[in-house]
């Protein structure tokens, strides 16, 4: 069929609304997310209107422009960022002189209204998010490929981002903050291209470019705690809040798996393999070679448990191996798939962090040379990439999907370090960046989760439909909702960061029990209620009790500036609710039938020892001689008769930032 038929075939969407079921909450997640976002919506409800009517307007401010205390910037390390930036100084300071610093929450009605609308706000997405898949207006569309509609839908969005190209003439290091959130934004898009459209022909490029993104957590986080050497408990929970805060509360509302969601559990483990590497051994860090062979141990583990045969099911054995949602031949399976692909990818990013100063310093003395010998040293490199890339895209790219996921592990860095070269090979290619594409990178985790429920539905395999009939109308408003929606996501995940993760261990530790005792008790009153029937009706009564008590709770904290006069009554009322909930769930899992067991997996599954041995060679290679590009630059100085910059003197200057602090 043509483009044509095509476009018939999907616009052929029923007319007549969607048949809704009975309004139950079948599951105790969503019972639970309404009634803590719905008693935060009442006590907001009531605190604004007793403010109006008392002649106190409070502000509710918007995280539209949120900065957190450390050096107020942004540790953005989802989906990788280049957190090396934290090292930013005065320049940085001064272009976010005007951002409202978030404080944590206090006993005050200014501080405890600003939260209460925020979880209102974030509530009422995820609630749209359920209505997208359980109540929708007009039924779910299946999804139609036409290969014009979606390269043309992929140009106009690309012409457009060329429109939006800006200069960056303060920062044009190697890998800048702004090039990398540009990067990240073009991958997102024809990521969600690809999932929108099921667009199955680009299947072996999107395996690339989530390695990218596996690849910039190696890279942001061995950076950060390179820089910084903050391993506290602080640190370490701002980081999982900002992974898994939104995932938490989709699994619970749409009662889904962790693995459904398979880039946060991706994330969320390379972030503790750099974290342990970096703090196991921490005061050999910044030493010449005893951190080089730390990471290269950490190379030999990841060879051991992925590559060789029998060695990951005997390390994951507690995984379940039964079928769920997400997880078609177990979850034990999917982790094996999901990370077998990425397995080498956040360790090569951990190589380039380490070796950057170096790369940085080769880039400025060749950069320092006369016209014609910096690019007669660049263009060997560039020679030497574009055969590497040749060779990658013939022998590898492009094998059937099962037979590249086989090889993809062990070769995705080939296009990964070609790209990073070709961009940064420039100065005037550093300075510049398309703002549309950058833009877009910074909600990536948010546009990823998001995806599934309010853009696509059904777990990402159906389309939402909200003008039938229309499908390029349909796709433009749904994506500008959606679009939104997730950047507001990311404000409200962020501001909600910085107001109950402090930098401060004492009251982060505090907000830390308080918040653990109130979703305790939420859930065991959800269990109660999912147990009577979990009927809507009874819900919203629940709700709007809880928020009364909640809003007098609240008062009296307000009146008294301080928690004393109610912590004990509330710690003995949440305890004996957390100890209803462990027994119930506990008698739940013990009398539950067990599962069936899953299906014969049908492989494409990287892992060859072989293969494996060969890409530690390589890491090997990147991590002792210093050269992200695999020995290439220093073929180059070699050929040009450039000497390249000595360890000390890459080394020294940032090491001396870093220990004055």
């Amino acid at each position: 069929p043509g483009p044509g038929d095509l476009l018939v075939t999907w616009g052929n969407i029923q007319m007549q609304p969607y048949i809704h079921h009975a309004w139950i909450f079948e599951q105790t997640g969503t019972t639970f997310a309404f009634l803590f976002f719905g008693s935060a919506a009442v006590v907001w409800a009531l605190l604004t209107l007793q403010s109006y009517f008392g002649n106190e307007h409070i502000k509710t401010s918007k995280y539209d422009s949120v900065s957190t205390d450390e050096e107020i910037i942004e540790l953005k390390n989802d989906m990788g960022d280049n957190v090396a930036v934290a090292s930013k100084k005065k320049d940085e300071k001064k272009k976010h002189k005007n951002k409202k610093i978030i404080d944590p929450v206090k006993c005050t009605e200014e501080s405890i209204t600003l939260l209460m609308n925020n979880l209102t706000q974030f509530g009422a997405i995820l609630f749209y998010s359920w209505f997208c898949e359980n109540r929708p207006v007009f039924e779910h569309s299946e999804k139609h490929y036409s290969r014009d509609i979606f390269w043309f839908i992929t140009l106009i969005y690309l012409a457009f981002a060329l429109t939006t190209m800006k200069s960056n003439p303060k920062d044009t290091s190697l890998l800048n903050r702004e090039q990398t959130e540009e990067w990240k934004g073009w991958m997102q898009f024809l990521f969600l291209m690809y999932h929108y459209f099921h667009a199955s022909e680009v299947y072996n490029s999107i395996r690339v470019y989530i390695s990218c993104y596996v690849w910039m957590t190696g890279f942001g986080n061995f950076s950060f705690f390179y820089i910084k050497r903050d391993f506290g408990a602080v640190r370490f929970w701002q980081m999982m809040w900002r992974l898994n805060f939104l995932v938490f509360w989709l699994i619970m509302i749409h009662g889904n798996t962790f693995i459904l969601y398979y880039i946060n559990p991706l994330h969320t483990f390379y972030f503790l393999m750099v974290f342990v590497t970096m703090w196991i051994g921490s005061s050999c860090n910044h030493d010449k070679y005893p951190v080089r062979w730390k990471v290269l141990c950490l190379a030999l583990i990841i060879f051991l448990i992925w590559d060789v045969p029998g060695v990951f099911k005997f390390v994951w054995v507690f995984l379940p191996r039964n079928e769920t949602i997400g997880a078609k031949f177990g979850v034990l399976h999917e982790w094996h798939f999901r990370s077998g692909l990425d397995h080498y990818s956040a360790l090569f990013g951990m190589a380039f962090a380490l070796n950057y100063p170096l790369a940085q310093a080769w880039l400025k003395s060749t950069e320092e040379m006369p016209w014609k010998r910096q690019w007669y040293l660049k263009s060997i490199v560039l020679s030497i990439v574009a055969i590497g890339l040749a060779l990658w895209v013939n022998e590898i790219f492009l094998l059937p999907k099962l037979r590249y996921n086989e090889h993809h592990a062990y070769t995705f860095w080939i296009p990964l370090l070609g790209y990073i070269f070709i961009r940064n090979c420039s100065e005037t290619l550093r300075g510049y960046h398309l703002d549309l594409l950058t833009r877009m990178g910074k909600i990536t985790l948010e546009t990823y989760l998001m995806q599934h429920h309010i853009w696509l539905t059904s777990n990402a395999k159906t389309l939402l439909v909200i003008i039938p009939g229309s499908p390029l109308c349909n796709f433009f408003v749904v994506s500008m909702i959606y679009l939104f929606l997730s950047n507001r996501l990311f404000r409200l995940t962020v501001g909600l960061r910085a107001m109950l993760v402090p930098n401060d261990l004492s009251t982060a530790g505090q907000l830390f029990f308080t918040m653990c005792t109130t979703l305790a008790t939420f859930y065991g009153i959800a269990k109660v209620l999912n147990v009577l029937g979990g009927e809507i009706f009874l819900v919203i009564i629940v709700t709007i009790m809880l928020g009364v008590v909640g809003f007098i709770l609240v008062r009296k904290v307000i009146d008294d500036g301080t928690v004393q006069g109610v912590r004990s009554p509330y710690i003995m009322f949440t305890g004996f609710i957390a100890l209803v909930v462990c027994v119930g769930l506990a008698l739940e899992v013990y009398l539950k039938n067990p599962p069936m067991p899953a299906p014969d997996p049908q492989g494409g599954i990287a892992q060859s020892i072989r293969l494996g041995g060969m890409v530690i060679f390589v890491y090997a290679v990147i991590v002792f001689t210093m050269d992200n590009y695999v020995g290439i630059s220093h073929l180059s100085s070699m050929l040009g008769c450039h000497v390249m910059p000595s360890w000390e003197a890459a080394y020294s200057s940032l090491h001396n930032k870093i220990f004055s602090k």
